[in-house]
């Protein structure tokens, strides 16, 4: 009984921090070093990682500001 209150209470009190804006110029860098790492990448190692030259050229494109959630920290 005790350890089914203290995790409903953990996750009552598990909000999401808002992020610094160093936390996201941090990210946003990084997101545009792995972009334009993935354009460098040649045909050989981007079938490796199934992406076509094609895909690998739009995503590079995108504006760092432009990521899924799911990427982000």
């Amino acid at each position: 009984m005790t350890l089914s209150i203290r995790t409903t209470a953990l996750h009552q009190n598990c909000q999401p921090k808002p992020r610094s804006v160093v936390a996201s110029l941090r990210e946003m860098i990084a997101l545009s070093r792995q972009r334009r790492q993935l354009r460098a990448l040649d045909d050989h190692m981007l079938a490796d990682i199934g992406i076509s030259r094609t895909e690998a050229v739009a995503e590079a494109q995108k504006p760092v500001w432009n990521a899924p959630l799911h990427w982000r920290k």
